[in-house]
């Protein structure tokens, strides 16, 4: 049902974006042109930046009695038990570099597992599970450059990164216009995203329309 609901509020959302164009070339209303070519974008934008920052906001101010730290190495303790300086560092620069690593690699979850039930003697038996770190990694770094690329419609002159960004994107030539390996690799990436979501039973019991609405939104962009 929830998948349902999300399909609907995107078609509607396209619905109207097309019925708005077609009125808004068929009347020569500029006002409308301007309305959904300036407004609705910067206004996306805006909501988008400031919601962004009410979320820190509010996780900020929210009280954390006790340090938790959910790490899965060895702590420094005694001198002769080798610390893990990435998984539990003790220092500044043991910190960034975990956070690095977090952020751009999702390096958690690498390591997430899948825990599978074996029927001839109800083992419950643990084994590796690395599409979902794949396809999230290939998404997110997809998303990315796509964004950046897209400077070249609002920056001028456009920074040498971004030239860089689409030539390196684009560089099969396959069709005019040209075609972008990102786009290729995103679509795929969602795809897999809401495939997870529909073929496994314990996902999918716990997904809500807060969780398609984006994959929906996102891969018909795409």
């Amino acid at each position: 049902m929830g998948m349902i609901v999300s399909l609907g509020v995107v078609a509607g959302l396209m619905g109207l974006a097309w019925v708005l164009d077609v009125l808004a070339s068929e009347a020569g209303i500029g006002a409308l042109h301007f309305f959904l070519g300036i407004v609705v974008p910067y206004a996306a934008a805006a909501l988008f930046i400031g919601g962004v920052l009410y979320r820190i906001y509010q996780w900020a101010r929210v009280p954390v009695p006790f340090r938790i730290p959910t790490t899965s190495g060895q702590a420094e303790s005694l001198p002769w038990i080798k610390q893990n300086k990435i998984d539990n560092p003790s220092s500044t620069l043991g910190v960034i570099a975990r956070m690095l690593l977090e952020v751009l690699t999702f390096r958690s979850l690498f390591k997430n597992t899948k825990a599978d039930l074996k029927a001839e003697d109800s083992r419950l038996v643990y084994s590796s599970a690395k599409w979902l770190w794949l396809a999230g990694l290939a998404f997110h770094w997809s998303f990315l450059i796509i964004f950046l690329r897209h400077f070249r419609l609002f920056i001028d002159p456009v920074p040498a990164f971004v030239s860089i960004l689409e030539w390196g994107d684009g560089f099969l030539q396959l069709t005019l216009p040209t075609f972008y390996l990102t786009d290729a690799v995103i679509v795929l990436a969602v795809t897999y995203l809401f495939l997870r979501r529909v073929f496994i039973p314990q996902v999918k019991y716990i997904s809500l329309p807060a969780d398609y609405l984006p994959l929906f939104l996102i891969l018909a962009i795409a």
